[in-house]
Order: structure tokens, then sequence, then C-alpha cells
């Protein structure tokens, strides 16, 4: 019987973009979304923030565009966090210093090299981003599904229909994988999907000329984003 991980894979190959994408981002906004309403009180998570310096830029901003905590849980977290950032700007105790930061502080004048040192320790994350950890343990369990049901007619059929993997995520695929005909399948299928861009990305750029402005865009029209989003993955805001 097929986990739920591979239906949903089947269901995300039905849908625009990359979907090993598609059901990553799902799982960092549902992850985000009950870690402010379940787990922002947590001593452990406030702790575990603390050391992050909250969430990474594409996390942090994530939440605040997709709304997926509120006005209340984001000042609760950034309070701590800053209230922490201040408590080891006034620390009596020298930080750890690491051997980047010894090699600047060899330029920075004496009097002002104990202050520099706690500013360089307070302000970098002392930890990853703990959604960023969520995220990449849930690529783990995703591509392994995957890679799994490739054997099967249905699944290869309906990636065959899909717009296919991002490039990072067909790499990662392709590094799990151990089949010799699934490998084959896979070039096969991608190959042919980027071939198709290519050619939409050059109907794009003609397009573009001056002689042929009168022509207008057809599907071509968004294939700059389409290859953006395949050369790097799906922008998660």
């Amino acid at each position: 019987m097929p986990s739920s991980t591979s239906y949903d894979l089947i269901q995300a190959c039905r849908q625009p973009g990359c979907p090993v994408c598609r059901l990553e981002q799902r799982a960092v906004e549902r992850y985000i979304d009950s870690l402010f309403y379940e787990s922002v009180n947590d001593i452990q998570v406030r702790e575990r923030l603390r050391a992050s310096l909250g969430f990474c830029h594409e996390h942090a901003w994530l939440a605040v565009d997709k709304k997926l905590g509120n006005a209340l849980g984001f000042a609760i977290i950034y309070h701590d966090v800053i209230n922490n950032v201040l408590r080891q700007l006034e620390s009596e105790s020298p930080p750890p210093v690491t051997q980047r930061w010894a090699n600047m502080l060899k330029q920075v004048p004496e009097q002002v090299s104990a202050l520099v040192k706690k500013a360089l320790y307070a302000f970098t994350p002392q930890k990853h981003c703990i959604a960023c950890q969520q995220k990449d343990k849930t690529l783990h369990l995703i591509i392994s599904a995957f890679v799994e049901d490739l054997n099967q007619l249905e699944t290869m059929e309906a990636l065959r229909s899909s717009d296919g993997l991002c490039l990072p995520h067909l790499k990662k695929v392709f590094e799990t994988v151990s089949d010799p005909a699934v490998y084959s399948s896979l070039l096969s299928i991608h190959r042919e999907k980027l071939e198709s861009l290519r050619g939409e990305l050059a109907e794009f750029i003609r397009k573009n000329d001056y002689r042929f402005k009168d022509e207008g865009f057809g599907a071509e029209g968004d294939s700059w984003q389409r290859a953006v989003g395949k050369v790097i993955g799906k922008n998660s805001r």
C-alpha cells in the first residue's frame, strides 16, 4: 500500500513546478505554523530560538509573508532573542573566539577589542535555524519515499506528466538511486523537459526583439520564471 508521502508526491506531480519543492514547502509552512501556535512558550524551543537568533532570513520572512504565525508570537520570540543579545553584550565573561575572528581582531584597537569580541559573539547565531533543520529532515523523507517508488509505473508516469524536478532535487535523487534503469528514465524525462524549456526561452528572447514585438507572448511568456525555478528550486516566499 503506498505511503501518504508517495500519494502526496503523485498529487503534487499534477500541479505546476517541482513536486518535491511543493511538498517540502508545505511541510515547512505547517511546521512553522505549528511552532507558533503550540511551542512559542516551550522552554526548550525558546532556548533553541535564542541560540539561532530566531529564524533565518528565508524562514522569518516566509512566516511573515504567509502569516504563518501571529504578531504576539513574533513579539515573544524576538523580544527573547533581543534580550539575550543585550545580555551577552553586557556579560562580564569573555566569549569564545573563532580563528576567523582572532585574525580579524588583530586589526581592532586594543581598547575596544573586548567589546568587539562580545558583539561578534552576540550577533552570530550559535545554532542553525530550527525551520531549516526541519526542512532538511523533511526533504530526506520525501526523497527517500520518491526514490523507493520510482520503480513503480504510476510514479514514473506521474513524473513524466509533471513539470519535472528542479535541478537541486534531481541531483539529490541521483545521489540516492541505485537502479541503472531508473537513472536512464530520470535523465531521459528531464533532458526532454530541459530541451522544451530551452526552446521556450529562445522564443521569449526572440519576441523581445523589436522586430517581432507585435507577435505577443504565448506560453513562453513566463518561461524565464520557470527557468529560475527549474535551476534553483521554488521560491519559498
